[in-house]
């Protein structure tokens, strides 16, 4: 099991780029990312991640968030948030273990940009990330 996970924040024009995971009746959104291996950075291990699940290539820039994961699978891990910016590939074009057809996932993956000024319409998990974003509005959007 990772001891550590990592997540990229990536804005652009106003609106953050998740992850919709449709599972069963529930429907919610994440920040895009995934477990640092061993001997990896965070930040390797987030391009590496982005990657796999979006396609695309990131820059990552500064740490925004580091909690301890409240979420059942993944209590008392280390979690960071990043801001990142995209500076290549094509989003959808990912190839992690998500998007296998005999994968151990369940539900649905769909990429959506969220408007930054409509987060709190939608069930963006954790909540913490939430707060934080809006704590930062201004500085960065």
């Amino acid at each position: 099991m990772h001891t550590k996970r990592v997540r990229a924040v990536i804005i652009q024009d106003k609106k953050i780029l998740t992850i919709k995971r449709t599972k069963f009746d529930i429907i919610y959104w994440v920040i895009p990312g995934g477990g640092v291996e061993e001997n990896e950075t965070n930040e390797r291990a987030l391009v590496r991640e982005v990657k796999e699940e979006l396609g695309l290539d990131i820059k990552v820039k500064e740490l925004i968030l580091k909690m301890i994961s409240k979420k059942p699978e993944t209590i008392g891990q280390e979690e960071y948030f990043y801001l990142c910016d995209i500076v290549g590939g094509e989003i959808g074009s990912g190839n992690g273990p998500e998007f296998d057809r005999d994968t151990k996932y369940v539900g649905q993956y769909d990429f959506e940009w969220i408007d930054i000024e409509e987060l709190n319409n939608c069930d963006l998990k954790p909540e913490d990330i939430k707060k934080q974003l809006e704590r930062l509005k201004g500085r960065h959007w």
